[in-house]
């Protein structure tokens, strides 16, 4: 889902609306229809982002990127791992029973090397590769990535739910219970509604124009199918699977075959979504307190941890909105984000020096690759703060 917001900028200046797509929640893969050729072109960039999050990993990095929570748990389940291990168990178990076999009988090694390729051939058809995302998202996360349409389709499961408990009622005659389908209504706003009246078709309409198509088929010929009573939990199942699975399994798979040229996602099974969001975000939201300011940050060269000017700023960097402290991060150290465990963990430290000759007028300036903040001796918290939030927007190396 996009929304639409008039001016952002998250240290890059201010961009028009619809640049940025902004989610609550998070990225997550927009469903595609697998055979179109956006969805092409879209799994081109999969593939890229895949390389890339490997790449920030293996070197340490931060990017700024808000991943949802169902993403993340995509790379992090460990649906690969325990196959692994059990296909380690199994080919130990076989080893076993291979030398036992091997003493009793006296097979051949050409025998026992014919029988680990057997047993290879079908650990590899068991376990495929290709399918390291099946099954791993549930309801739950349908309800994070697209909460309209998972509420609308509780609804209608709600419906199927009291049309199976008729069917299940031996109370009622064939007649009785048909009648009393036929009278299922699902409450809206505007009242009770009967779902044939609600014109759906097995076919998905996407959350936002921006996706590139108008309607996606879940079955052939979805579009002339209408949606009854009658196959209801059908539609609810495939409209569920599409925006889980179906409609982002090339996406997934270009993702996959992208990071593992660095190195294998299933090493991601060691660490739960929150743990790699750290690493590979750092903090979303910047946080410190004035004990992490005072504890963490080097006053040098005209200012000390007592001096009236630094602890001007330590207060106007107290009162800093989320935004601005993302800017103020952007402009110090190149990163919007800090690194796990904030502060403390930022290396080298934020060091803040007394900018030599500069009056009131004058500008923060930074050297951004050692953490180095000039900053001027301003008189009061707002000069000092409308200063440096007005640095924080200037792009270039003219404060540099």
């Amino acid at each position: 889902m996009v929304k639409k917001i008039s001016e952002v900028d998250l240290g890059e200046g201010a961009k028009p609306k619809g640049y940025y797509v902004r989610r609550g929640n998070g990225l997550f893969p927009a469903p595609l229809p697998q055979e179109s050729e956006v969805c092409e072109q879209v799994s081109k960039y999969y593939w890229f982002l895949g390389v890339f999050l490997a790449k920030v990993l293996q070197d340490g990095r931060l990017v700024d990127l808000p991943l949802s929570n169902s993403f993340l748990q995509l790379l992090c389940h460990n649906k690969i791992l325990s196959n692994t291990r059990k296909i380690t168990l199994l080919n130990t178990k076989t080893s076993e029973d291979i030398m036992a076999s091997s003493i009793m009988s006296e097979e051949s090694d050409r025998d026992i090397a014919d029988t680990c390729t057997k047993m290879s051939a079908i650990l590899v058809q068991e376990f495929p590769e290709t399918c390291w995302y099946d099954g791993v998202l549930t309801q739950d996360n349908l309800t994070e990535i697209d909460p309209i349409r998972a509420e609308f389709l509780k609804e209608l499961q709600e419906i199927v739910q009291e049309k199976q408990n008729i069917e299940l009622n031996d109370k009622l005659s064939a007649a009785e219970k048909q009648q009393k389908i036929d009278n299922i209504r699902l409450m809206t706003k505007s009242g009770p509604v009967a779902i044939e009246d609600l014109a759906l078709t097995f076919s998905y309409l996407p959350s936002s124009k921006y996706y590139g198509y108008t309607a996606a088929d879940l079955v052939p010929n979805g579009s002339a199918i209408d949606v009854t009573i009658e196959n209801l939990e059908e539609y609810c199942e495939l409209t569920s699977n599409f925006c889980l699975q179906d409609g982002i399994s090339k996406q997934l798979e270009s993702f996959h075959k992208g990071f593992c040229q660095v190195f294998p996602l299933n090493k991601l099974a060691a660490f739960t979504p929150e743990e790699a969001r750290m690493m590979i975000c750092g903090e979303q939201n910047p946080e410190w307190s004035r004990e992490d300011l005072i504890n963490y940050t080097e006053p040098k060269l005209g200012y000390t941890k007592e001096s009236p000017g630094f602890l001007r700023f330590v207060n106007v960097l107290m009162g800093m909105t989320g935004s601005e402290r993302k800017a103020f991060l952007q402009f110090t150290t190149g990163c919007s984000s800090l690194p796990p465990g904030g502060l403390s963990n930022l290396h080298p430290r934020l060091t803040v020096v007394r900018k030599v000759d500069a009056g009131e007028g004058s500008y923060p300036s930074v050297n951004t690759c050692v953490h180095y903040l000039k900053l001027p001796d301003y008189p009061t918290e707002e000069i000092l703060k409308e200063r440096l939030l007005t640095a924080t927007k200037e792009k270039g190396f003219h404060l540099n």
